[in-house]
């Protein structure tokens, strides 16, 4: 029965890996941009992670849909206009502030492939996220370390994952996350969805992930993440925390800010900036400021 299931899994990960394989070398086609760069947007979206990603060629990606409404009304301010297609959308982890505004977006946007880590949840809203998926025939890719989103091959613009290194299913959603580095040239954006002190410690352990340029905050500046070794590793420049004014959970807590404060680390939130854009050639970072 063990061999039995392990063949079986070892037949869904080669599937997964030739699916991988043939999605990233097509995509929807897109109206390159003129000025070669790759633009990465923390959203306003209140209490929950949405980013929206566009390379140099103009391919797209979205980590994480935010809560209810509030993806379907940023969105618009930073994608091109009448743009409704989308190469990529992951959910970093199953709670309802990283993927409920997903489910109008597939009903208003064509999307090529989802990404997801496996974990579960039992609500409600996520079968029909889930459903939704399937009735509009979106390619389904489980997230595995080691496999690259390439967003733009001739820049050489690419999203690679760090983690799940495993089957995570049965793991609490949180420490299940999706943990990944987005790279054009010089530059590097860590994304940690709502990883925990210890799926940092997994990273950081099996990863080089000096250099980073910019840093997602974990869960939202919640204490369960953040450490003293992911900061030492990335020695960010920035880090970004994607929050609600007035939360009920108390985001971003002190202990966050004053840990990312004492490596030096400029900070940025939602709650006090608006959505947060970046831009880059691949070497030079620039904040856009409107």
């Amino acid at each position: 029965m063990q061999n039995r299931q392990l063949v079986t899994l070892g037949i869904l990960f080669f599937f997964v890996l030739v699916v991988w394989a043939q999605v990233y070398e097509g995509g929807i086609e897109k109206n390159k941009k003129e000025d070669g760069l790759l633009t990465v947007a923390y959203l306003d979206v209140g209490q929950g992670d949405a980013i929206y990603i566009e390379a140099p060629n103009g391919r797209q990606m979205v980590i994480d849909g935010g809560p209810k409404e509030t993806l379907m009304m940023e969105l618009p301010t930073v994608m091109p206009f009448g743009d409704k297609t989308i190469d990529v959308m992951m959910v970093t982890n199953p709670d309802l502030d990283h993927y409920s505004g997903f489910i109008p977006l597939l009903e208003q946007y064509d999307i090529a492939t989802v990404v997801e880590p496996g974990t579960h949840n039992d609500f409600g809203m996520y079968a029909t996220l889930q459903q939704k998926i399937r009735d509009e025939d979106v390619e389904h890719v489980l997230a595995r370390s080691g496999q690259r989103i390439i967003l733009d091959q001739e820049k050489n613009v690419y999203f690679e994952i760090l983690f799940p290194d495993r089957n995570v299913s049965s793991w609490d959603s949180n420490d299940g996350s999706i943990v990944g580095r987005l790279v054009y040239g010089d530059i590097s954006f860590l994304f940690t969805g709502d990883s925990t002190l210890l799926t940092e410690g997994i990273v950081v352990a099996n990863n080089d992930i000096s250099g980073i340029d910019v840093l997602k905050v974990g869960h939202h500046g919640s204490k369960t993440s953040t450490g003293v070794p992911l900061l030492r590793e990335a020695s960010p420049e920035y880090a970004v925390i994607s929050a609600g004014a007035g939360n009920r959970y108390g985001h971003p807590t002190k202990l966050v800010l004053d840990r990312l404060a004492s490596f030096g680390v400029e900070t940025l939130t939602t709650i006090d900036e608006g959505t947060i854009v970046f831009e880059t050639d691949g070497k030079l970072l620039t904040r856009v400021v409107n």
